[in-house]
């Protein structure tokens, strides 16, 4: 890698050497690369993508609880499935709003669309 960087004289370079290494399946040296490059020249549109897609993933959590709609909505929809199978309904936490045989029609029944749950019933 440190030889690599003393062979590099303008963005052209680094981005040979960042397709070079992904060619050979490095894509550590890749990685490498498009860090120092950007840190080179830190405006460079292509360079600013290779570092993009070459970063290591990021995950990220979500710490909130889980929402309660969503399981009494499921909930609903299992003890309801048969009287309601072939039908669109409206639900809003765990509460039947209405019901119609197409999306459209069940949309046009609403006046408020706030924390409505939408789903085809099967």
């Amino acid at each position: 890698m440190t030889n690599y960087l003393s062979l590099m004289d303008s963005p052209e370079d680094f981005i040979h050497a960042i397709q070079t290494a992904l060619e050979n399946s490095d894509r550590e040296t890749a990685q490498q690369l498009s860090n120092q490059a950007v840190k080179h020249y830190p405006k460079h549109e292509e360079l600013l993508k290779y570092a993009h897609i070459l970063a290591p993933p990021k995950v990220t959590v979500d710490k909130h609880p889980s929402n309660r709609d969503t399981e009494v909505n499921q909930n609903w929809v299992q003890q309801n499935r048969i009287q309601y199978r072939g039908q669109w309904v409206a639900l809003r936490n765990g509460q039947l709003l209405t019901s119609a045989n197409s999306i459209h029609e069940l949309i046009e029944q609403l006046s408020d669309k706030q924390g409505v749950f939408l789903t085809a019933i099967y």
